[in-house]
């Protein structure tokens, strides 16, 4: 064990180049050469400050020489050096670690807690990468999710439990930087200047979201409104996410279940630019509850997209003689099949001219209209939008 308390064995794993980009992404700056060494430079709290990176793999003192960086990089930043290695030996990951607080004694979780989690670990990655792929903000997920969100679930891991209550470690592989063709350290090093990887961009947007629905449990609880819930669609807030989240807080959808506050935080693979500022967001019980009823109203605005009605109008308003308008359908849908189904309801639909006159004689000769588009609930009604089929039966 090094005086660090890193095995050297661990030391010795450690890649020059990994730490470099560590100190890049942490504002250190390359100075000179130091024999078999390289010494970086920046300013810490008004003092300037150096340390020296060892460069080959096979000095006899390379361990000692990293177990003295890492103990400096340590004490500098105020963390243990163990979390310090641990970041430099997953350099080539995007970790999340998910921190649970059940009322279990520290280090345990009950059983099946531990199951919702996992799978709730699943469902967020699932649901960061869906809102990577798919174009534009969705409330509520596709039930058959895409290809590559699926490839991308597929590829991550997860790693092993850290101290704590209980800590879930998921691993996120980036790809390997592509090898510079120059010298080793470099003014510009090539992967500042290389496109972020799809793995990186899951889960900055990851990140993003679950910041996004800390900020709108807040709103939602102090106004009674889910709205902040809808406004957060365009930075990855959906059901599915806040299902995730709600689910690693202990919520299974069921009337009365025992919850618990939960945490996430991020650690990013220094060989890539990562977000900043990244603190880690924490959830208590009452936000699970809360992250819950916000994914049970997002579902319920939510679209049924390529809806089909059948119904007679009730009521119709343009604001002049000519031009499009509204009406009111008093409809119910239709399968397949031709089957009509459920109960009928109030349905507002906005009209291009054409479409408003044909409902006008219909409307006269009480015929019904069969329509198709997108059906939404808006309060005690519903609006059907994007209409895609329009027929006077």
């Amino acid at each position: 064990m090094t005086a660090v308390g890193v095995p050297e064995r661990e030391l010795e794993r450690l890649r020059p180049r990994d730490v470099e980009r560590y100190l890049y992404q942490r504002g250190w700056r390359r100075g000179g050469r130091v024999r078999y060494s390289a010494r970086w430079e920046r300013e810490w709290d008004g003092r300037p400050r150096r340390v020296l990176l060892p460069l080959d793999r096979e000095l006899a003192d390379y361990a000692d020489r990293m177990a003295d960086l890492i103990g400096t990089l340590a004490e500098l930043e105020g963390r243990p050096p163990a979390a310090v290695h641990q970041d430099l030996a997953l350099s080539g990951l995007d970790v999340q670690y998910i921190r649970t607080m059940p009322r279990t004694p520290s280090g345990t979780i009950p059983v099946q807690a531990a199951v919702l989690a996992v799978t709730s670990a699943r469902d967020l990655l699932m649901a960061a990468a869906c809102d990577t792929v798919l174009d534009g903000p969705r409330l509520v997920h596709p039930r058959r999710k895409p290809q590559r969100a699926k490839d991308f679930v597929d590829s991550a891991r997860f790693g092993p439990s850290a101290p704590g209550s209980y800590v879930f470690q998921v691993q996120v592989p980036l790809p390997e930087a592509a090898a510079s063709q120059g010298h080793l350290f470099e003014d510009e090093p090539e992967w500042d200047m290389a496109p972020e990887p799809f793995a990186r961009k899951v889960s900055s947007r990851m990140y993003g979201a679950v910041s996004a629905a800390r900020w709108a449990v807040g709103l939602a609880d102090s106004r009674d409104d889910s709205a902040p819930f809808v406004a957060g669609a365009r930075v990855g807030i959906s059901a599915d996410l806040c299902e995730a989240l709600a689910g690693m807080g202990g919520h299974d959808g069921r009337d009365s279940p025992t919850l618990h506050g939960f945490s996430l935080s991020f650690a990013w693979s220094p060989a890539w630019p990562a977000p900043a500022d990244t603190h880690p967001v924490s959830f208590s019980p009452r936000d699970v509850q809360i992250l819950r009823e916000g994914a049970q109203d997002l579902r319920r605005q939510e679209p049924e997209r390529g809806v089909t009605i059948v119904g007679r109008t009730t009521k119709l308003k343009r604001a002049a003689d000519i031009g499009p308008g509204d009406v009111t359908v008093v409809a119910r849908l239709m399968r397949e099949n031709g089957d009509l189904v459920g109960q009928e309801r109030q349905i507002h639909i906005h009209l291009t001219e054409a479409e408003y006159d044909r409902a006008t004689d219909a409307h006269r000769d009480r015929r019904d209209l069969r329509i198709e588009g997108d059906l939404t609930r808006r309060g005690n009604y519903h609006e059907l939008s994007r209409i895609t089929g329009f027929d006077v039966l």
